[in-house]
């Protein structure tokens, strides 16, 4: 744990791995969890704060800094394991006691979060994108008063989308989480009509965009564009490889680990939505590439991801592996080409 140990939170590295080895986690998973607070420590110490400075807000800040692709997944949970941890070390200040208002939206969004964790299967970093949208709703629309859902209309929803939506795409993330909220409380009986379908779809307009996919004869030219007699081009190929071979997603050849691939059964095994885990065969021709990778081009790191920066970072709440854009994969989509 040496190497995690750095920025204002690093005496407190020990104490909470003790506490995670009591709460019986996987070792990998301990180890992933300790690897974001070694993370969150950086981003402190490059906020100018200490230790005493963290509570929620300024947690969720530094989630959002990460970015889409790289929010570490877990990481709310992990957030209020290591708060409620450090506040009873009597480390950082205890959490201010609530508004009436605030309390109920708490309990709503608690509510909402099992909700979609235990019978919608999602994983954790949707989970916290759709309750950090919903939290603000709720508080922009009933602010200090007292919170009744029965209340709410689907204009309430539509000018929240317009107010913070910052492009096209965060609409519609947007959009998708109020519909899922405005459906659960239906179904929970806290809304007579089901609001959902009162929110209109985000319109999409083609060749607005970058294309979603690349022709065979494309996708082998950005192959052969590969310089693979440099490190950073033996990189390039094996993730372009897995893309386009293997129809990964750029976000599932970013948390690619070491331990997924498994040399002797030709298998590599994919963490995919919900928790899921999925294993796939392993073609010689992108085996090939990884060991390439590996044994002459992935330089000697601490991190299990298989994929890691060829410039160092500069700022700490950047993952030390590369974003799906810079994969490729907004070019190479699922199902675009398995040649």
């Amino acid at each position: 744990q040496r190497a995690l140990r750095v920025g204002p939170l690093a005496c407190e590295l020990d104490g909470f791995a003790a506490w995670l080895a009591t709460q019986d986690y996987a070792r990998h998973t301990g180890g992933t969890k300790l690897r974001i607070v070694k993370d969150l420590s950086l981003w402190l110490e490059d906020e100018g704060l200490g230790a005493e400075a963290l509570d929620e807000e300024r947690f969720e800040r530094f989630l959002d800094t990460s970015g889409p692709q790289g929010k570490p997944n877990g990481g709310v949970v992990l957030g209020r394991e290591l708060l409620a941890h450090l506040r009873h070390e009597g480390r950082i200040p205890d959490a201010p006691k609530e508004t009436r208002s605030t309390d109920a939206i708490t309990r709503i969004e608690r509510t909402y979060e099992h909700f979609l964790v235990n019978e919608r299967g999602l994983s954790l970093s949707t989970v916290g994108d759709y309750r950090r949208a919903v939290r603000a709703f709720l508080a922009e629309r009933f602010g200090s008063r007292t919170v009744a859902l029965e209340k709410l209309v689907a204009r309430d929803a539509n000018r929240f989308i317009v107010r913070h939506a910052v492009s096209r795409s965060h609409a519609r993330r947007l959009a998708t989480a109020l519909r899922s909220f405005l459906r659960h409380l239906h179904q929970r009986g806290d809304l007579a009509v089901d609001l959902a379908f009162a929110i209109p779809t985000v319109t999409n307009w083609r060749l607005t965009e970058l294309p979603k996919s690349l022709p065979p004869e494309k996708v082998e030219s950005v192959l052969a564009s590969c310089d693979r007699n440099t490190a950073v081009g033996r990189r390039d190929h094996a993730i372009l490889l897995l893309l386009a071979r293997l129809g990964l997603r750029g976000g599932e050849v970013a948390t690619l680990t070491l331990e997924d691939i498994d040399w002797d059964k030709g298998l590599v095994t994919l963490s995919g939505k919900g928790q899921r885990r999925e294993a796939l065969p392993l073609p010689e021709e992108v085996g090939s590439a990884l060991a390439a990778y590996l044994r002459d081009g992935r330089p000697p790191c601490g991190t299990r991801r298989v994929f890691v920066r060829a410039v160092a970072r500069t700022g700490a709440s950047a993952p030390p592996w590369p974003s799906a854009a810079s994969c490729g994969g907004h070019w190479l989509a699922r199902g675009s080409t398995r040649l």
